[in-house]
């Protein structure tokens, strides 16, 4: 029995210190990375041009009164009436296990047929509409407690020949109801007009297994590494006195 303790801390002490020393490089690497909150998309800023301006027209009144404006905004009403409805779909779990990665689906179909949800798994929950778009169009997913990998290009030129499709890698980062945003764009030349958005909950549940992996990433790493040396060093001296001779 107190051979096994001892090989069981020394395994234990090598795990730790694996997982803290991984921990550790991680977030040395995070000041590096790009400045962008986890689990959020980017939207290209849309910078309108001068023509997009708004403008008052004079419009005078029956009665004789004074001279009234009326503002109008022609920028956007000339796009609006460029763009086309379609069938939207997007399929989400609505619930997920901690720390494992899931898949958030959504397509639209410009063929002519009558739904895109034909184009999803169909593995989740299906939540279809219409979108309006232009021959351009972006999807963006973002959550603040989700870390998110774009699959597919985020911005594609709308088919007339097959559904257009967005998928995610999507990995919850915390427990409980958690909110996920999908938001469509229209883009025309530097114009990016949101059209459509979704706003999902999904349940995130925790194993006993994600239970301590959530409270080992919570802790300090080095924490982590100077744990696993003391288990280390505590199972070697076990298991030194188990086989020292006489």
């Amino acid at each position: 029995m107190f051979r096994f303790i001892s090989v069981l801390l020394i395994l234990l002490g090598v795990a730790a210190m694996a997982f803290g020393a991984v921990q550790y490089f991680e977030a040395q690497k995070q000041p590096e990375a790009l400045s962008v909150a986890p689990g959020a998309s980017t939207v290209p800023a849309a910078t309108p041009p001068p023509s997009t301006t708004r403008r008052a027209t004079p419009v005078p009144t029956l009665e004789g009164d004074d001279e009234i404006s009326v503002t109008i905004t022609s920028a956007g009403s000339e796009m609006m009436s460029r763009l086309r409805t379609v069938p939207i779909a997007h399929e989400i779990p609505t619930s997920a296990k901690f720390g494992r990665p899931f898949d958030v689906t959504v397509a639209i179909d410009a063929t002519g047929d009558s739904t895109a949800a034909d184009a999803l798994p169909g593995r989740g929950t299906i939540v279809e509409g219409t979108a309006q778009v232009s021959a351009t169009v972006m999807a963006a997913l973002s959550g603040d407690t989700f870390d998110i990998e774009a699959v597919t290009p985020m911005t594609q030129t709308v088919s007339p020949l097959t559904e257009n499709v967005w998928r995610w890698r999507v990995t919850p980062t915390a427990t409980g109801p958690q909110d996920l945003v999908i938001e469509l764009f229209a883009l025309e030349g530097d114009q990016a007009l949101p059209v459509r958005t979704f706003r999902d909950k999904v349940e995130v549940q925790v194993s006993r297994i994600g239970q301590f992996v959530s409270i080992a990433k919570s802790i300090s790493p080095l924490v982590v590494v100077f744990g696993g040396i003391g288990s280390f060093l505590g199972g070697l001296f076990g298991a030194f006195r188990f086989f020292r001779p006489g």
